[in-house]
């Protein structure tokens, strides 16, 4: 059977909570939908006050998913397509769409994360602070921006690397290991950097 540690609400987040607890929780809440083969054993969890039969991620079969997905929004959504991999402490901060095609490999330690989390004005971020601690629920993220990201089918991002907000990795595409990508790339560019940058062509 497979496995999920999933999470209990806790100021509108969820929360780990007995680890042999199934998948089949966030599934017959309607925010989970698994395909066949697919190993979520070591994944974590957390979705911001999930409402029953929104399903927030939806992942493919024949996946290996580790690390973490934290979920920002009631209608935050991650798709995640067939034969995909996700290493250990690697997390998905996502705030409005994530999406990763089918045959993508994403490394240990990355970052994937579709918002800036706070806004870039220092009056307006300036009760950040105050406001998580009373709630996540209390954060005001009209003052925040956020794009989706997609990573397209054949691509492979290495070890701790960053996708930032907006970023379409194309087809095929290889961003180094320790790479902060900010930029879209085109299909089967292998980039590398902070900033990431052209390096060469594969296929």
């Amino acid at each position: 059977m497979l496995i999920v540690r999933v999470l209990k609400k806790i100021v509108g987040f969820l929360s780990q909570t007995d680890p042999n607890m199934s998948h089949e929780i966030l599934v017959s809440n309607g925010n989970l939908k698994i395909g066949k083969d697919t190993n979520i054993s070591s994944a974590l969890i957390s979705i911001f006050q999930p409402q029953t039969n929104n399903l927030n991620i939806e992942i493919g079969s024949d996946c290996i998913i580790s690390g973490k997905l934290v979920l920002l929004n009631t209608n935050t959504k991650v798709k995640i397509g067939n034969r995909v991999f996700i290493g250990p402490d690697t997390t998905l901060f996502c705030y409005e769409s994530i999406e990763i095609q089918d045959d993508v490999m994403i490394s240990w330690g990355c970052t994937l994360i579709d918002t800036n989390a706070h806004a870039l004005s220092s009056e307006n971020r300036k009760n950040d602070v105050l406001d998580w601690a009373k709630g996540p629920q209390y954060k005001n993220w009209d003052l925040v921006e956020s794009k989706p990201i997609c990573v397209e089918k054949k691509s492979w991002i290495g070890f701790n690397s960053i996708v930032t907000k907006g970023v379409r990795i194309s087809e095929g595409t290889i961003v180094a290991s320790g790479s902060v990508a900010t930029k879209s790339t085109n299909p089967f560019d292998i980039v590398g950097g902070n900033p990431a940058q052209f390096i060469k062509k594969t296929d």
